[in-house]
């Protein structure tokens, strides 16, 4: 559902259960998945991206159709996040805050080390500045166009190109100083049924 069909567009804004579900299930990974990355620690990721979806059928009304659903809702994911980030950094000043302890139950070596890879190009990723893990994010992990994370992200396609040459050299030197040397096209940080979200 790159860009809804008027039919499709009035079933999700009258809020259609059959529509709002395929809404959902089309974009449910992709969301997530940016709440992960983009995120930063302590932060409930599967509660974000729920509060992306409330706000996205809020919002459905606004989409015009002009760029594709999921640039629209990468602006919302940005917001909510941003809110977010707010939200924990004050709750962090007054001390409210506690990160969770990591939740699994590794049954193997290899699915341990899987595991520890993820967590380090996690906190990889977070030594970034927000700038720097979206483009990260988009272009290299999620495998966007410069033109298409230049919609999505409001700035020219050149601007994508240039920044994103500092944020790889960035993210390469806190790849470094986590331990990993070298990726072998591992770099998918959704979790898989059964293992940690964060």
């Amino acid at each position: 559902m790159s860009r809804p069909g008027p039919d499709q567009l009035a079933a999700l804004q009258a809020g259609e259960p059959q529509a709002v579900g395929a809404f959902y299930r089309e974009h449910a990974r992709l969301v997530l998945g940016w709440c992960i990355r983009l995120g930063g620690p302590g932060l409930d990721h599967e509660d974000l991206a729920h509060s992306v979806f409330e706000a996205a059928l809020k919002r459905l009304p606004s989409y015009r159709g002009e760029s594709s659903i999921s640039t629209w809702l990468y602006g919302i994911t940005r917001r909510v996040l941003a809110n977010q980030r707010r939200r924990a950094a004050f709750r962090r000043v007054l001390g409210m805050s506690q990160i969770p302890e990591p939740r699994s139950a590794i049954s193997t070596e290899a699915e341990a080390a899987r595991i520890r890879r993820r967590r380090a190009i996690q906190h990889a990723l977070e030594r970034l500045n927000e700038a720097q893990r979206e483009l990260i994010v988009l272009c290299d992990l999620e495998g966007r166009t410069a033109p298409e994370v230049a919609a999505m992200l409001g700035i020219p396609a050149g601007t994508v190109y240039s920044r994103q040459h500092k944020a790889r050299r960035l993210f390469r030197e806190a790849l470094e100083a986590e331990g990993i040397t070298e990726c072998e096209g591992e770099l998918v940080l959704l979790p898989s049924h059964g293992s940690e979200a964060s």
